[in-house]
């Protein structure tokens, strides 16, 4: 009775709207602190999945580094020269019967462990892969293109029996049922998986960095990054662990890496080569081509993967392809190119080393008796000045953003986000309230970046509108090829040099440099040229133009590069790669003539 009463006399001093809200604030805190504690249990779940993951991982490497070794000098001493034979080396010793594939296989999988220690760039060794190698050599059967030839995959590429998660803890576990397409037809020619290879956490960026395999480093200088999203692959491949890898590439992610670690690699055309078998972090996002793509070496290792990747059995297996083989004619055709190039697309002005890089590969064309053409960039509407920062760059991240990054963010709900990422995001999606009060002052093409990133999600009248564009677009650039009448295109392998992986997440906006090709679907490839050089170190203190926020970014991340890699890309028309990789494999002959000379 005294609590009745004492209700009553509450209600009558404070009123019923009054204790109702209190009682609602109340609930609403219980729940609140409810789903705060749900989210913190998950956060630790994911966190400990991480970290058994990893030292599982760990465990795994240790066991083989175990297994391989040996004080047999003999053997270290053939493990070695097996590492420095080049691919077609190495390929005809396995043919001819010199060497073994469980010998190769072994050599490969101690030099990877060897790297990974030092650069951290393998996820996890492939546990079925000296089985594997064990069948090659006792079947007898050496007519596959790639026989006995080890080759590293991706952390995202499926495989049968491993679950591909790329850093988001909560998908460690969900195991793949079937290899990827692609992984089947290279198992067919005679090739052996051996090395899943690591990634930025959710795959969009060029750093390399997640929570459950940590901070990947670049092969020639440890306070930088190998670039993403294949970042694993190009270090591995940079530090020769490894002599071919797959990757994947949706802004550059195999260029990107391949200019940073000073190595070879190709993005397709869509469709020339299979994509099922891998997950996707913005799934049925069209707008921007992503894909499957090669790393490798050298050029010569992109073409023999390409050739054991474009047959029959790949037709079979995906039929969404169009049944195009690689075209050996047309690769070794020994005619005279006239040759577009551009060292700067309007969007980010490179840095020195960069730029200068085009010159390099344009004299070691020319040499080779090649008709240079200089070539401009179209604008992606109008040509006027008005429109002067209206470039296909920005495009780029329109078509990327255009879910108001639903899909993108989703894959981080409830995770513990990567460092790196995390700067990532806080520089395009997440602007600062610092950045934001410097929106006046900005430049137009940074403008341009934040609204197109920050933009919202997009009705289906703008989703269409901006392919529209695209297409119209597409039009523009090849009646610009057509009209400057030139047969393939040489251009920087980014706008910048390997950087750390901090600066790198500042600086995502990069990616529209070799996202152009992407939003084309025109295939392009990366060829080292040269190396950073104490003048290009002077003339980036000196001449490079400093005209807003990204520049300046760019400047202080290239500092202190001496002898870092610098790469070129090599561009061709659609379903023409075969042009594009005799293309690279000019560039690549013609500056090892001219180095040879100098030397």
């Amino acid at each position: 009775m005294f609590s009745f009463m004492t209700l009553q006399e509450f209600l009558k001093k404070c009123g019923q709207k009054t204790f109702i809200a209190a009682i609602a604030v109340i609930l609403g805190g219980i729940y609140m602190g409810k789903k705060k504690a749900a989210t913190r249990r998950r956060l630790v779940m994911f966190r400990d999945s991480a970290l058994d993951r990893r030292q599982d991982s760990a465990d795994v490497k240790m066991a083989l580094a175990e297994k391989l070794h040996t004080v047999d000098e003999a053997v270290l001493f053939k493990r070695s020269k097996i590492i420095e034979m080049s691919l077609s080396e190495l390929s005809k010793a396995l043919k001819s019967g010199s060497l073994s594939a469980v010998e190769v296989l072994h050599a490969y999988q101690a030099k990877a462990l060897e790297c990974t220690s030092q650069i951290n760039c393998v996820t996890e060794p492939i546990n079925e892969a000296e089985e594997w190698a064990k069948e090659l050599d006792a079947n007898g059967d050496k007519s596959g293109i790639l026989y006995g030839i080890p080759v590293s995959v991706k952390e995202c590429v499926y495989l049968k029996g491993y679950d591909s998660h790329f850093g988001i803890s909560k998908y460690i576990g969900k195991i793949c049922t079937e290899d990827h397409v692609i992984v089947r037809v290279l198992k067919k020619e005679g090739a052996i998986p051996f090395m899943r290879t690591n990634v930025p956490q959710t795959m969009l960026s060029f750093s390399c960095s997640n929570p459950v395999y940590g901070e990947t480093l670049n092969p020639h200088d440890c306070e930088r990054c190998p670039g993403g999203s294949s970042g694993g692959e190009g270090a591995l491949i940079g530090m020769h662990g490894s002599q071919i890898g797959i990757g994947s590439d949706i802004a550059g992610s195999v260029r990107v890496p391949a200019h940073f670690c000073g190595i070879c690699s190709l993005k397709p055309t869509k469709n020339r080569i299979s994509e099922q078998g891998e997950p996707s972090v913005i799934g049925g996002q069209k707008g921007l081509s992503g894909l499957n793509g090669v790393m490798a070496r050298d050029v010569d290792g992109v073409v023999l993967t390409m050739k054991a990747l474009l047959t029959s059995e790949m037709f079979r297996l995906d039929s969404s392809l169009p049944p195009i083989p690689f075209n050996a004619k047309k690769f070794s055709d020994q005619k005279v190119m006239r040759v577009g190039y551009y060292d700067d697309d309007g969007y980010f002005t490179p840095v020195p080393a960069c730029r200068r890089a085009v010159s390099v590969a344009v004299e070691a064309l020319k040499s080779r008796g090649h008709t240079l053409i200089p070539f401009n960039i179209p604008l992606l509407s109008g040509d006027n000045n008005d429109e002067e920062d209206d470039t296909a760059g920005n495009h780029v991240f329109e078509l990327l953003h255009a879910d108001g990054n639903k899909a993108w963010l989703s894959h981080l709900e409830g995770e513990a986000v990567d460092k790196h990422l995390s700067t990532q995001l806080r520089y395009s999606i997440h602007p600062s309230f610092s950045r934001r009060l410097r929106r006046p002052f900005m430049s137009r093409r940074m403008l341009n970046y934040y609204e197109a990133c920050c933009s919202g999600d997009k009705s289906t009248s703008q989703i269409w509108s901006d392919y529209k564009k695209l297409t119209e677009y597409f039009s523009k650039f090849v009646s610009a090829w057509k009209d400057a009448n030139i047969d393939v295109l040489i251009g920087p392998g980014f706008g910048i040099t390997a950087c750390s992986n901090k600066y790198a997440a500042k600086l995502f906006c990069l990616a529209g440099t070799t996202a152009i090709y992407n939003i084309l679907d025109i295939p392009a490839g990366t060829v080292p040229v040269t190396q950073v050089t104490q003048e290009d170190e002077d003339n980036l203190a000196t001449r490079f133009e400093v005209k807003d926020e990204w520049d300046r970014l760019a400047k202080e991340a290239c500092t202190g590069s001496v002898g870092i890699p610098v790469g070129v890309q090599c561009i061709a028309l659609k379903w023409q790669e075969e042009l594009c990789l005799k293309l690279m494999k000019e560039v690549e002959e013609g500056v090892k003539a001219i180095n040879n000379k100098v030397i």
